[in-house]
């Protein structure tokens, strides 16, 4: 079954080839009215999510954002498939990064950064995107799927900017190889984590929350400064990244300081445009 499934997937991709961009939006409507109207896919999952995380709002309230978070999902899937073999120039095109200098001077000086993202938007157009600009190797930390087939295909495609691929519990080995070499490191950290045990616990979004704490034990073991990629859709189709600092003095971090930082900063671009995240997640299923 992996094998068929991955079979498709290629065709699936092929047949992405040949449609253009313009035609995504609407078939992403009527996937999303499917997934959510006819299917229901995970519809509990994403209300009690967003009524968790946003209790001062109204019942309407949140069935706007939960329906326009479904059409947020499937653009983001039908973005991705068609990404998989879309020139990179046009990628960049439809997801320019604004201010590469700002990561480029911790390159230019030897320095290696560790950069953070997170389920907002398209950040697997972001992941191609970010490559392309930068002074040094992007290395792309990636949470292996459980079909083998798919993943190294994703993988594939992902590597097609120019980044390198490292699993999670591979990226230590991966940073202590490629020390004294400048580079970027990609983590997208606001999913659940699978060990209690090295959890970081953080309010966030109205609950306690635990995090992956791979970016904080990193950073402050090698000393490397943090950044942050925000994406913001302008319209359908089409985003713009920015980087910004999210704890450049590392010196300075207590254990945990830098995950709080983390979940404060997605915390406010998650409330501002709601709908971009992915709320489908089974983001709180380990409790505290």
């Amino acid at each position: 079954m992996e094998k068929v499934a991955a079979v498709l997937l290629r065709l699936v991709a092929q047949g992405f080839r040949l449609l253009p961009w313009s035609a995504l939006p609407p078939m992403a409507d009527g996937l999303a009215f499917v997934l959510y109207r006819i299917v229901g896919y995970r519809k509990k999952v994403v209300f009690d999510n967003l009524r968790n995380a946003f209790p001062e709002k109204s019942a309407p309230e949140i069935e706007k954002i939960a329906r326009l978070s479904y059409q947020n999902l499937c653009d983001v899937t039908l973005e991705t498939i068609k990404s998989f073999h879309a020139p990179l120039h046009e990628i960049e095109r439809r997801c320019p990064c604004m201010n590469p200098e700002l990561l480029n001077h911790y390159l230019d000086q030897g320095q290696t950064v560790l950069v953070t993202g997170s389920h907002y938007g398209n950040w697997e157009l972001a992941c191609l995107t970010i490559p392309t600009e930068l002074h040094g190797m992007a290395v792309t930390v990636y949470k292996p799927l459980s079909n083998k087939t798919v993943d190294v295909y994703y993988n594939q495609s992902r590597a097609r900017g120019g980044s390198l691929l490292a699993a999670m519990d591979e990226v230590f080995a991966v940073m202590r190889k490629r020390r004294g070499d400048p580079s970027a490191f990609l983590f997208l950290s606001d999913q659940s984590p699978s060990s209690r045990k090295s959890a970081h616990w953080v309010k966030f979004l109205n609950q306690d929350s635990a995090f992956l704490p791979g970016v904080d034990v990193l950073a402050r073991k090698f000393n490397y400064p943090v950044l942050h990629f925000q994406l913001r859709r302008i319209k359908r189709g089409f985003y713009e990244l920015h980087y910004r600092p999210l704890f450049t003095e590392i010196e300075q971090a207590a254990e945990g300081d830098i995950t709080r930082a983390y979940a404060a900063l997605i915390e406010s671009e998650i409330k501002a445009q709601p709908e971009n995240w992915l709320w489908s997640h089974k983001r709180w299923k380990m409790k505290i």
